[in-house]
């Protein structure tokens, strides 16, 4: 289980800066649909639904998926459904972009390319794809139960025995294939992600890859 998206009760659950800089490029497309892979507490939604656009989410834990289909059950254009990130998903395919800041960090590279390919096959022609990817730069690469190369799981903390892939620029350009990068920059998870799942400690140096790319 991950716990990215839940923060502690003393922290607002602020969207994640990729979520608001989606929310900005599809403003003037009143069809937009956005397909939210990773729900998690909700935080990531209020950008889209502010501006009106529709939005289906996939939540792989069950709990998570429950707890947001009560939260988003009166708020029209909302859609949770408990399905595993890799699909398949229950909505129909022509969605504009899709959203993921939490479920790429988490599993060996093969499952997140697993993931990328649900995404591409619901995306409609030059559809966005914003999301964030674990770094060879963080401090946690290369500790903890060694996986494979690119993956290893913590041996303590909150997210103990949960598997993460680390990407260097090639690999991430490698599992994003099909997909044109627009920008892809490695940055401090600390005020985001980090900062909800990790002690201040540790959040303060760890590294996601932030990117924005568009169906080829």
């Amino acid at each position: 289980m991950s716990l990215h998206d839940t923060p502690r009760a003393e922290s607002a659950p602020l969207p994640h800066p990729l979520a608001r800089s989606l929310a900005r490029a599809l403003a003037n497309d009143p069809q937009a649909r956005l397909l939210l892979v990773g729900v998690g507490n909700g935080r990531n939604v209020a950008p889209f639904a502010d501006t009106g656009i529709r939005v289906d989410a996939v939540e792989a834990d069950t709990e998570r998926a429950r707890a947001a289909s009560l939260r988003f059950a009166g708020t029209p254009g909302i859609r949770v459904a408990r399905v595993p990130y890799a699909g398949p998903f229950p909505f129909s395919g022509g969605f504009a972009a899709a959203l993921s800041t939490n479920a790429l960090l988490h599993g060996a590279p093969a499952d997140i390319a697993r993931i990328l390919a649900a995404i591409r096959s619901r995306l409609r022609p030059g559809g966005l794809c914003y999301a964030t990817f674990g770094s060879t730069r963080d401090p946690r690469f290369g500790r903890g139960r060694r996986i494979d190369a690119a993956t290893f799981a913590p041996e303590s903390g909150a997210e103990v025995g949960v598997p993460h892939a680390y990407f260097d620029e090639r690999r991430l350009r490698d599992v994003l294939g099909g997909f044109t990068i627009d920008e892809a920059r490695e940055a401090s998870a600390a005020a985001t992600a980090g900062a909800w799942a990790h002690a201040p400690e540790e959040a303060a140096g760890i590294v996601h890859w932030f990117v924005k790319a568009r169906l080829a």
